[in-house]
């Protein structure tokens, strides 16, 4: 085995050995398997709360039903051999997602395979088995496709697929188009060819976040949840992020690493870079549950200041690559 061989396969076992040793906890887990049960059962999404005795007959905006579906479909042909199986390829599915991701933006597989374990490191805590981490494996799948869009620009257009499937499985489908608007951004910043077909393709994941059961209603239970009181002050993982926790120590001690790298770098930081580190920044401080996007989300904007290149400075479709030998061949040897 090669080196960087080595490193990539480093980058993907240590995650998915992490959460195989760490077993799977049935606090959510059970509940979802029972929603899935039913939707299975009925061939329906519940729209009303039977299970509460406090709050029977509520309604209830099941926006995970997709999740909760697949997850007690494993279950019934696989029991929780299958789970925990399904759980290490969506562990697997992230982290590759964000090395290719890495690499797509010109760094070397031992840095981009660094960069993945840090991300692992900082969001381990949030890979547990639930409709979130379904989220997770698309969120890595939709960043690898905007930091490769310069190499492979047509593959761009397989993000709102990813955004229709978000969309019915966890209520951070929001963050799809998010990333892609970032990447418009810094199309814009570069005045790249491919701005305009960027910002296409964040116009159609818009629309296709309502491609679902609920249509517009997933928006107002995303933003909702979000802004709800109760569930921010009563609820853990809602709460903000500080430093009595291991969560909070990691996602704070990442977020100064991140800054000192800004702050030393020699070269101009692009702006759209800002603004991608201070949202997820924001996102990290405002609930210690959006620490795991924080740590998805940076991976590939510190492999674009480490690198000083990236995917949208390639040529796009239709212009003509003229790569000299002793540049290819450099970048072999550094691979």
């Amino acid at each position: 085995m090669t080196l960087p061989s080595l490193w990539a396969t480093l980058a993907i076992a240590l995650p998915v050995l992490g959460t195989l040793i760490a077993g799977l906890s049935a606090v959510d887990l059970a509940y979802h398997l029972r929603a899935g049960a039913d939707i299975l059962g009925t061939g329906r999404i519940p729209t009303l709360d039977t299970w509460t005795f406090t709050a029977a007959g509520s309604s209830w905006h099941d926006a995970q039903w997709g999740a909760q579906a697949v997850f007690a479909w494993v279950y019934q042909v696989a029991g929780w051999t299958g789970l925990a199986l399904l759980r290490s390829v969506l562990v697997a599915t992230t982290f590759l997602c964000l090395l290719l991701a890495c690499r797509a933006r010109g760094l070397d597989m031992r840095r981009a395979a660094l960069l993945a374990i840090a991300a692992f490191i900082v969001s381990a805590a949030a890979l547990a088995l639930r409709p979130q981490l379904v989220g997770m494996a698309l969120f890595g799948i939709l960043v690898f496709l905007l930091a490769d869009r310069g190499a492979h620009p047509g593959r761009l257009w397989l993000a709102p697929i990813v955004v229709i499937a978000w969309a019915n499985v966890h209520g951070s489908f929001f963050l799809g188009p998010v990333l892609i608007g970032l990447a418009w951004l810094e199309d814009l910043d570069r005045r790249s060819p491919g701005a305009r077909r960027t910002l296409a393709v964040a116009v159609v994941a818009l629309v296709a976040a309502l491609v679902n059961p609920f249509g517009l209603e997933v928006w107002r239970y995303a933003i909702g949840l979000t802004t709800n009181t109760f569930v921010t002050s009563r609820i853990t993982e809602w709460q903000p992020t500080s430093l009595r926790s291991v969560d909070g120590i990691l996602f704070f001690a990442s977020a100064a690493l991140v800054f000192v790298l800004i702050a030393r770098r020699r070269a101009v930081v692009p702006w759209p870079a800002l603004v991608a580190v201070g949202l997820f920044a924001a996102i990290g401080t405002y609930a210690i549950r959006g620490v795991a996007w924080w740590s998805l989300g940076m991976p590939v904007v510190v492999a674009e200041l480490l690198s000083g290149g990236g995917a949208s400075e390639r040529p796009a479709a239709g212009e003509v690559a003229e790569e000299q030998p002793a540049a290819g061949a450099a970048r072999r040897d550094r691979a």
